[in-house]
């Protein structure tokens, strides 16, 4: 069986990183792609609800010390638990 591919198209997103210090969320912004495709594709085969519209996936709380690729995971599982119409 050849698995179910389903095309995601993110027109705009609109991250306020406030308080985030400039390198890490530049470096954030750079592994937020790979870290999304990851996270969506943790559940194979769910299907994000139709019609998607605009979708707003919150907010997250960054720890104190917070690194580009843990900050950019955080993001991208909000992301990906929306999309599916998951409870966060």
């Amino acid at each position: 069986m050849t698995p179910t591919r389903t095309r995601l198209r993110i027109d705009r997103l609109e991250l306020d990183l406030r308080g985030i210090a400039p390198a890490t969320a530049s470096a954030m912004a750079h592994a937020l792609g790979p870290a999304l495709a990851q996270a969506l594709a943790t559940k194979a085969g769910a299907v994000p609800p139709a019609p998607a519209g605009q979708l707003d996936a919150g907010r997250i709380t960054a720890p104190a010390s917070t690194d580009a690729g843990g900050l950019a995971g955080r993001i991208a599982t909000r992301i990906a638990t929306t999309v599916r119409g998951e409870s966060s």
